[in-house]
């Protein structure tokens, strides 16, 4: 072997070619004969010679599906005497199916061809890796095509490189058109709530090199011009070694979902009926107007309206004449309103105003103005026709003013003044008025829960919190009232202002805890009494409410820690029901308080859970293992879709998070069987256990109904 050929065949050798010749015959392939070199017979997994092989003995290697391809290709090159290359399958004498690659040129005489010439070599790995790449390719395809998310892929200059179907669908653009557009062509994205345009969020990734998180104010402009809302986020797409290739964004149709925020926010913030702001929305924007008053020494005036004779109309035609009323009062008002004021419905046949930028003269004739309005009304009804007056209480927000609920009760105190005087008439509150309504209401109460205390008239009721699925063990909420000398029991919602504003809570709480605890012992004792095997049925729990001046009281703790130890009480059986109000005040505090009795081994649950729109917030730092969810979603959720929309987003956010959810004011099969439906953990109301006298077990004769 000369030094050029031995130089060929290392090289060959290197690259793990063989070299094969052909003699075509009659310038067919089929009727050719292949010359093998011991190399290329090897690939076929025959022995290592040199090789004359009839062209149709080789095609009997070639994989059935691969020959009629493999053969026109040949064919066709060498007609044309051109040179070709190909890939093709073969089943080696083993048995083993592997890839082979071939590169050949015709050999041509006077433009006839007489034979071949070429290189073959092993090409399986190349192949195998190249089809694993087709096959993630494909994946990756069939994947984002199938996912619900619209998904936008672009080089590191923001360019389109792909686009599945949703995002087609939601931008209007195809895949066709889209390829190599800028992406803010796409994707022409405002603001929600003020029109502005808003940077796409693959710009600001590929600008910034970082995952840019998910919007909750974007809405899409589509090719089409309609608008869309979205929620989208961008990703980085990064190479092996570290280099920006381009980015991901995606998206997705969130319209019907903040749809129904929208209509959940204006649920909680209107009254139904009336379409006025509700109490807590008017609440709010009377704190706002006190705080500008502050800041920028404005002065506001506060209205405080109770219809007379508006019972007379509810007594005469129904209900349905009384709402009718309301509705009608209200759009009449609302249209004698200026356009900085604010009219509230407050409750029942309550309204508030608030007249902004309104000194305190202006705001008199203002509502000499609505008084006389109401009393020039006639409403009809059935045959009947009906005159009303409206009384009146009027408050100043100034400098001076001290807080928003002193405000609306000021306002309230002069409406009911107004009343004592005659009814249909206007009252501007004044500092003696705070005192003539003291003497009627709190400090009587604040005699009689002294007198409470004294002579023990208050009395324990517990409520039962029943397990909807698979939980277990006796629970129950404790409820407070106090008995009056007829042992008639007077419900908390009639003591506990006067409670709370003459410090009297923290008290009553500890008594509360006090005897509870009692009651829990005897309860202990009388199980074991009664078990030969000793006491080992799961002890009840109690749900005992904490109001924020105990988060506030330094000694509760300790009280809480002395009450377990004198009475053998299991802090497992005790859980703290406190309300989201009450924490925030209080957040260090309760946020300390909370830890300190979790380690004892007490359980918490957050009552009232969505009556206030900062609940989510808050949820996530405080150690809660129940959310009591507002009775005011519950009470009619088998009729309003909203409050079960918001019953639902609250107990999968609860169990999320690991939370168990307890419905309460369950009154009815229909509220029940919904709430069961929700998967909401546990039930509270009467529909499920109505109340049992802890203190004496025997004398359910005071049950409150």
């Amino acid at each position: 072997m000369d030094e050029i050929s031995q130089r060929l065949y290392f090289a060959l050798e290197a690259a793990r070619m063989s070299v094969w010749d052909s003699t075509l015959i009659d310038g067919r392939v089929l009727s050719s004969v292949i010359n093998w070199s011991p190399d290329g017979m090897a690939l076929l997994g025959l022995p290592q010679k040199l090789c004359r092989m009839p062209f149709s003995d080789y095609l009997s290697f070639i994989h059935p599906d691969d020959r009629t391809a493999v053969v026109d290709t040949m064919q066709t090159h060498v007609d044309r005497c051109l040179g070709y290359e190909t890939s093709y399958r073969i089943r080696r004498a083993d048995g083993e199916e592997r890839w082979l690659r071939a590169k050949a040129r015709p050999v041509c005489e006077s433009a006839v061809p007489v034979g071949t010439l070429g290189l073959i070599w092993d090409d399986t790995e190349r192949k195998m890796q190249e089809l694993a790449i087709h096959e993630q390719k494909e994946l990756a395809e069939v994947t984002l095509a199938s996912i619900a998310d619209a998904v936008i892929t672009t080089d590191r200059k923001g360019h389109v490189r792909s686009l599945n179907r949703v995002a087609e669908h939601l931008t209007g653009w195809s895949k066709l058109d889209a390829e190599g557009k800028p992406i803010n062509e796409l994707m022409h994205l405002i603001d929600e709530v003020n029109g502005g345009v808003v940077e796409n969020p693959v710009t600001r990734c590929l600008r910034t090199r970082t995952t840019v998180g998910v919007s909750s104010r974007t809405r899409l402009v589509t090719r089409d011009c309609r608008t869309v809302s979205i929620e989208d986020s961008a990703a980085p797409i990064w190479s092996s070694n570290g280099e920006l290739l381009g980015a991901v964004a995606v998206f997705r149709d969130v319209s019907h979902e903040r749809e129904l925020a929208r209509q959940v926010r204006w649920q909680a913030a209107h009254d139904a009926l009336t379409g006025l702001i509700n109490r807590r929305e008017f609440e709010k924007e009377v704190a706002h107007a006190l705080s500008s008053a502050k800041s920028e020494r404005q002065h506001h005036a506060l209205l405080y309206l109770d219809l007379d004779r508006f019972k007379v109309v509810n007594d005469t035609c129904g209900h349905a004449a009384g709402d009718v009323l309301l509705q009608t009062l209200s759009h009449m008002l609302q249209d004698r309103m200026r356009d900085s004021d604010i009219l509230a419905r407050l409750g029942g046949d309550e309204l508030g105003v608030l007249l902004k930028h309104c000194p305190l003269p202006r705001a008199l004739l203002l509502a000499e103005g609505i008084r006389q309005t109401i009393q020039d009304f006639r409403f009809s009804w059935g045959g009947h026709t009906f005159s009303l007056g409206v009384s009146v209480g009027l408050v100043e927000i100034s400098p001076d003013s001290s807080s928003t609920s002193e405000l609306l009760m000021a306002a309230d105190q002069a409406c009911y003044l107004a009343k004592e005087a005659g009814r249909n008439r206007i009252r501007v509150y004044h500092e003696t008025d705070a005192l003539l309504a003291q003497r009627r209401s709190e400090v009587q109460w604040v005699t009689r829960l002294n007198d409470a205390f004294t002579h023990d008239r208050f009395r324990l009721f517990g409520q039962p919190i029943i397990p909807l699925g698979s939980g277990s063990g006796h629970h129950e909420e404790v409820l407070i009232r106090i008995a009056s000398q007829d042992e008639t029991l007077i419900l908390p919602g009639a003591f506990i202002p006067a409670a709370e504003r003459y410090d009297l809570m923290a008290s009553l709480d500890r008594w509360v805890i006090t005897h509870v605890c009692r009651h829990i012992e005897k309860e202990n004792s009388g199980a074991r009494d009664g078990n030969a095997s000793g006491f080992d049925r799961i002890p009840a729990m109690y749900s005992i409410n904490l109001s924020g001046m105990s988060l506030n009281d330094d000694g509760m703790f300790d009280h809480i820690v002395h009450q377990f130890s004198e009475h053998g009480v299991e802090p497992r059986q005790i859980c703290f029901e406190i309300t989201e109000t009450a924490i925030i005040a209080n957040l260090p505090k309760a946020q300390d308080f909370m830890a300190r009795c979790r380690q004892l081994g007490c359980l918490f649950s957050l009552d009232d859970f969505g009556s206030g729109l900062s609940s989510f917030a808050y949820l996530r730092s405080l150690p809660v293992d129940f959310l009591k969810i507002d009775g005011v979603f519950v009470r009619d959720i088998a009729n309003n879709r909203i409050h079960r929309a918001m019953v639902k987003a609250i107990n999968e956010v609860g169990h999320e998070m690991g939370i168990r959810t307890v419905a309460e004011y369950v009154e009815d099969d229909l509220t029940l069987d919904v709430i069961r439906q929700l998967g909401v953990d546990y039930a509270q109301g009467y529909a499920v256990g109505r109340l049992r006298n802890l203190l004496s077990p025997f004398a359910d004769r005071n049950r409150p109904t």
